[in-house]
């Protein structure tokens, strides 16, 4: 939930509705940071009206990620999508109707870094995703 916002505080331009308001993230940005070891451009979405904060272009594919942070240990895809329901069942929806590869990213002080594929069927902790940007 967002803290309520000061309209006369808003920038606008003349003839313009107001800009909106962005709020910083260090959890997404070193996301995007992650996403550039590995070679993709990142693209964080402002206040997305679906479940994905980040995109990552690569040349011939992009990779659409959802990253989070967790104050409980995420060890396993059960515990995260007991944790996050209807956000984990929302993208499982769209892994079947689109052809970027969805990923879930998890950070929790307890299990660090936790990085999930989306698939229609259900979600996978990705092994070699970790392994690629050490």
């Amino acid at each position: 939930m967002h803290p309520p916002v000061n309209p006369a505080l808003q920038d606008t331009a003349p003839d313009e509705t107001p800009i909106s308001r962005t709020r910083s993230s260090p959890l997404a940005y070193e996301a995007m940071e992650i996403l550039r070891q590995y070679g993709y451009i990142p693209v964080r979405l402002i206040e997305p009206s679906i479940p994905i904060n980040l995109i990552g272009l690569k040349q011939g594919s992009s990779l659409l990620v959802f990253a989070v942070r967790s104050r409980l240990p995420v060890p396993s895809a059960a515990r995260l999508r007991e944790l996050y329901t209807a956000k984990v069942d929302y993208l499982r929806g769209m892994a079947g109707t689109v052809k970027d590869r969805i990923m879930i990213w998890v950070y929790s002080p307890a299990c660090g870094w936790r990085y999930y594929i989306v698939y229609p069927g259900g979600l996978r902790f990705d092994l070699d995703f970790p392994k690629s940007i050490e």
